[in-house]
């Protein structure tokens, strides 16, 4: 699954791991995303992350990550309102399908259930949270002011429900 989460933003996704290993992240500082990738990348992950939610959330989870999913839910719905209007405003576009390797996880994801559901879905958002973290963070060195904000405004957000994600996966892990 790592190498399918990795496979969406390969450039990216070294220079931020390399960043938080320890690397000089002189790389991951002076790479930047354009608006339209920024935004391919930020909608196809958060309708993965609000898909995955609603799955865990509907079903038969253990109660930790039942009360995370719900909640991870009802953010990625408003988070996907944001990056929507966001697009709109500015006439970019947003993409009709999520990326290849999103749609393959949410397949594979679908037919477990109790704890493989609830271990996988931890798993899933502790991944997708960081390389979305990573897009984020590419976003706010963008030389484009308006990204920049909407990224260092959404960051914030996005580190407290990685936080949660950190706490739901300790209790479900193997």
């Amino acid at each position: 699954m790592a190498l399918v989460l990795g496979a969406t933003v390969p450039g990216l996704t070294q220079n931020v791991r390399a960043q938080g290993q320890g690397g000089s992240g002189e790389a991951g500082q002076t790479r930047q995303i354009a608006p339209e990738e920024f935004l391919r990348l930020a909608y196809s992950s958060a309708t993965l992350q609000g898909q995955a939610a609603q799955l865990a959330a509907g079903r038969e989870t253990r109660p930790e990550v039942k009360s995370y999913a719900a909640t991870a839910a009802e953010f990625r719905l408003g988070h996907l309102q944001r990056i929507e209007a966001f697009a709109k405003e500015r006439n970019l576009p947003l993409p009709s399908v999520k990326e290849f390797e999103h749609q393959v996880i949410i397949e594979n994801l679908e037919p477990l259930d109790y704890l493989a559901l609830s271990r996988r879905y931890a798993e899933i958002q502790l991944q997708a949270l960081g390389q979305e973290i990573g897009i984020y963070q590419a976003a706010s060195r963008s030389s484009s002011a308006e990204i920049k904000g909407f990224a260092e405004q959404v960051l914030p957000e996005l580190q407290r429900q990685q936080e949660g994600a950190q706490k739901m996966y300790e209790a479900v892990k193997p």
